[in-house]
């Protein structure tokens, strides 16, 4: 089964919401033959077609579903009327052919038996002819000299209000009999076309070469199915006919293309240029593959602690998805203004999807002070690759959705990490000191973040694809070298630290000299311990003893290496190092006050 495939049957499942009214901010589905636009003017009609007013749209509410025809849908520069809701070119006498066009298909629908009241009332007050002058005395358009619609205004769609409704809706876009009757009566209307074998349901399907657009808003122009060239490179010699090579029905193509519409609108993720979307076709809810599952406030301290909290999100209570339920992934993107991909797409069933998101964020997680978190996928990229502009982490949009993507690739199909981002991420990490400590306003730590985020990376990266086995807390066993230099770094950093003032913003010398010393880790140490020497003056006794023992400890794990391996450059586990070691100290429980016997001064009750 493929993305139209699917978008099909999430239709077929949804259908009973088609054309209903939704709350702000939300898309309804839109049905079978309709298109959303956005009307800049709204007419309010009487019943029997008489003007009452007429006002301009708020641009949040210009969002209007209406009916369309299959030419009318796909119109370039050549004329084709709506059949309801129109530009004003079409509505005013003057147009000519534009004009007579609407007339005649509002007319024919009018005809049918039970025609629906608003499109009599509408087609009584287009042929009287009044439009242009009701909407210049109202102040919403202006006329030429010549009293003739000015060009600004020909592409102002006009939408109705048509008041005391029979079924108790005015509004043309809202009045689900309305939309109802129109859909029905341009499928009598295509009775007569040409059927043949739809490949989306495999039944007979009205013969459809023109395709819906407009499935993501923001590239409105941008067609999933679209083939238009009749001769030279059609089907690049392989087939006579385009519906030899592929043939979408008319009623399956507008209902697929309704879906993702909705699928985009209401429940996509834009990243960058693409589109992610994740979605299950009978409606129940899925789990989201990007923020991480609202574990970064997570309180958990051992990984155990952890790992059955995410167990617990994914297979609670509140997870409707059955294992044998099916979850469908995709992204879109707008390759062009005129052409949508699909980049990626997986179906899989509800059972692997659970399993892949809880082992991803189950082995791509860190220590922080405040508990154990999960880095979601996009800022994971936006650590490894953006920049550090006005407190926000931007990214090339491009860049941003391959990357994403690539990520989400590697969840969804259980692959392994991509090297090259953990290289990014390692060089980012490597030089801490050109990342703000904390941004102007306070409320988020770019640099903790960033260091956060990489050894949650790397961490992964190094258990699954290099398999080593690498734990998430300080691990005085470890005897490997970059891991002890930066357990090193991380004491050397906060000796400095705990003797600044509260305001003192300065970066300690292990900080500025972190580059250097993950190049020539043993040069850059002996000018860090020697600069140390003033700062260890200024501790407490109890805290000086502290840390020095720590350096002693893990001076002699490095002690068994020949000094010409000790100064080779560090590998990137250095970070777990440094993060594990800056963690534990961080969250050292609070000791017991004690007199010192040299100066009866109280040992504080915690790091700063």
């Amino acid at each position: 089964m493929g993305i139209l495939q699917a978008a099909y049957r999430t239709y077929e499942n949804y259908q009973h919401l088609a054309g209903k009214p939704v709350e702000p901010g939300r898309e309804p589905l839109i049905p079978v033959s309709h298109q959303i636009f956005k009307a800049e003017l709204e007419i309010t009609l009487s019943p029997d077609g008489k003007f009452r007013r007429a006002s301009a749209v708020a641009k949040e509410d210009q969002k209007t579903v209406i009916p369309v025809t299959i030419a009318s849908a796909n119109r370039t520069s050549k004329p084709d009327a709506h059949p309801l809701c129109e530009q004003l070119i079409y509505l005013v006498p003057e147009s000519g052919e534009r004009f007579q066009m609407y007339v005649k298909g509002l007319r024919q629908w009018a005809c049918i038996p039970d025609a629906h009241p608003i499109v009599k009332a509408v087609l009584q007050y287009i042929e009287g002819g009044t439009i242009l002058t009701d909407l210049a005395c109202s102040g919403l358009i202006q006329l030429t000299g010549m009293g003739k619609l000015d060009k600004k205004n020909e592409k102002s769609l006009v939408r109705w209000i048509v008041l005391a409704s029979p079924d108790g809706e005015s509004r043309c876009w809202k009045n689900q009999n309305l939309l109802q009757q129109f859909s029905a009566y341009y499928a009598a209307q295509l009775k007569g076309e040409p059927m043949d074998l739809c490949m989306i349901t495999g039944k007979p399907d009205v013969v459809c070469s023109a395709h819906p657009k407009g499935v993501l808003a923001y590239a409105n122009g941008a067609k999933l199915v679209s083939a238009n060239d009749g001769s030279g490179f059609t089907s690049r010699g392989r087939f006579c006919l385009e519906s030899e090579a592929s043939n979408v029905g008319y009623f399956a193509s507008q209902k697929a293309h309704s879906a993702l519409r909705y699928l985009a609108a209401n429940h996509g993720v834009r990243i960058g240029d693409r589109m992610f979307l994740c979605w299950n076709p009978e409606g129940k809810s899925v789990p989201s593959l990007q923020d991480g599952f609202g574990l970064s406030s997570s309180e958990a301290k051992e990984l155990i602690d952890y790992q059955a909290e995410l167990h617990d999100m994914l297979y609670g209570k509140e997870n409707r998805l059955e294992q044998k339920d099916d979850v469908v992934v995709a992204t879109l993107e707008a390759a062009t203004t005129g052409r949508l991909s699909v980049t990626y797409y997986r179906e899989l069933k509800a059972s692997d999807y659970l399993n892949r998101i809880e082992k991803w964020y189950g082995s791509c997680c860190y220590l922080s002070r405040n508990g154990i978190r999960s880095p979601g996928i996009p800022n994971i990229v936006r650590y490894a690759y953006g920049v550090l502009r006005a407190g926000r982490m931007e990214v090339d949009a491009k860049l941003f959705g391959q990357q994403v993507q690539l990520l989400v690739h590697g969840l969804v199909d259980a692959q392994p990490v991509p090297q090259n981002l953990v290289l990014a991420l390692f060089h980012r990490a490597d030089r801490l000191q050109t990342f703000e400590a904390q941004n102007e306003a306070g409320t988020w730590n770019p640099r903790a973040m960033l260091l956060h985020t990489a050894c949650a990376v790397i961490r992964k990266y190094r258990n699954e694809t290099c398999k080593e086995e690498w734990k998430l807390t300080l691990d005085t066993e470890n005897k490997n070298r970059s891991y002890l230099f930066g357990r090193l770094l991380a004491v050397a950093e906060l000796v400095e630290r705990f003797t600044y003032d509260e305001n003192e913003t300065r970066e300690p010398n292990a900080i500025r000299m972190q580059t250097v010393f993950s190049r020539r880790p043993m040069y850059a140490w002996r000018i860090i311990r020697e600069n140390l020497n003033p700062y260890f003056a200024r501790l407490t006794p109890a805290r000086r003893n502290r840390y020095q023992r720590w350096i002693d400890e893990i001076m002699e794990g490095l002690r068994a290496e020949d000094i010409a391996v000790l100064n080779q450059p560090l590998q990137d586990v250095y970070l777990l190092g440094y993060s594990h070691q800056r963690t534990a100290i961080l969250n050292r429980p609070k000791p017991e006050k004690e007199k010192l016997a040299e100066n009866g001064a109280k040992e504080e009750e915690a790091e700063p």
